[in-house]
């Protein structure tokens, strides 16, 4: 009976014995378990000692979340003339800019990136009304070879596609007229906005605000203490709702009543012209 019991209590022993020694092979045989608990970042000291802490490094280096890609968007440009009939006939702000763009520059080639540039807007917006009008007939493209710049003293030239307005078109005199008489809406807008650029003292519009392509000048402002960062965003953005580079010029009280006094030829020309004063502190009549 005693011999009986022994070998009932020893069965129970060998095989807790074998289950501890299975539970130990499984946690340290297999490299696939090691190599988990790297990629967890959760590494016992006998996978240190085995694999090396260099291999673990490399792992958590690769578990590393991606940087985020900042990606730069191209600034719109702000108006400052207005809504006016021509934005409201056409339902689109931006397919009126390309047309005027295009009709003060017909008889020009234009590039997508040339476009881009001088509208200062959306590429894919614009791209989009470009290919609208297309589709209407009023504008074309075609493949012409342009000067891209000089190296070793020799002119580089490529072939690129570029942009045009279709003379051919339907309505296109009447459109070209719309267009070029339209002239700005809202005044008062404009105003505030050079207001804020320093202590403004004379503002003027010439030239292409006044239909006047005799006039030295489009615009003049005199003032003191001008944010001259700030004027000249104001003039890209000016210039990409008119369609065309305006000719500006910005002076001093003190320079503008010097050339005044001495009745300077460009001074003299813009104010006698046709001209249209919308700041007038200094009172000159």
């Amino acid at each position: 009976m005693k011999k009986s019991a022994k070998k009932r209590k020893g069965t129970p022993e060998k095989s807790k014995l074998v289950i501890r020694k299975k539970k130990v092979g499984k946690d340290l045989k297999p490299k696939k378990k090691a190599k988990k608990a790297i990629k967890r970042i959760r590494v016992s000291r006998k996978a240190l000692s085995r694999f090396g802490r260099k291999s673990i490094k490399k792992s958590k280096k690769l578990l590393k979340k991606p940087k985020r890609i900042k990606i730069k968007r191209q600034k719109q440009a702000r108006a400052y003339i207005g809504k006016g009939i021509l934005e409201q006939l056409f339902e689109s702000y931006l397919k009126v800019r390309v047309l005027r763009f295009f009709f003060r520059n017909y008889g020009s080639l234009f590039t997508p990136k040339q476009i881009f540039r001088h509208l200062r807007g959306n590429p894919s917006l614009i791209r989009r009304e470009i290919n609208k009008l297309e589709k209407l007939g009023l504008i074309k493209h075609k493949k012409a070879w342009l000067d891209i710049g000089k190296r070793k003293g020799v002119i580089k030239r490529e072939k690129r596609v570029v942009y045009f307005l279709n003379s051919d078109f339907d309505f296109f005199h009447e459109l070209k007229n719309l267009f070029l008489k339209s002239a700005i809406s809202s005044k008062q807008e404009l105003i505030n906005k050079i207001r804020r650029l320093g202590n403004i003292k004379i503002l003027l519009l010439a030239g292409i605000f006044t239909g006047d392509d005799t006039a030295k000048a489009d615009i003049l402002i005199v003032g003191d203490k001008i944010n001259f960062r700030r004027l000249n965003n104001f003039f890209k953005d000016l210039e990409a709702e008119v369609g065309k580079e305006l000719n500006c010029a910005v002076m001093s009280t003190k320079e503008f009543n010097y050339r005044y006094d001495m009745y300077d030829r460009f001074i003299r020309d813009l104010l006698n012209g046709k001209s249209e004063i919308l700041i007038n502190k200094i009172n000159l009549w």
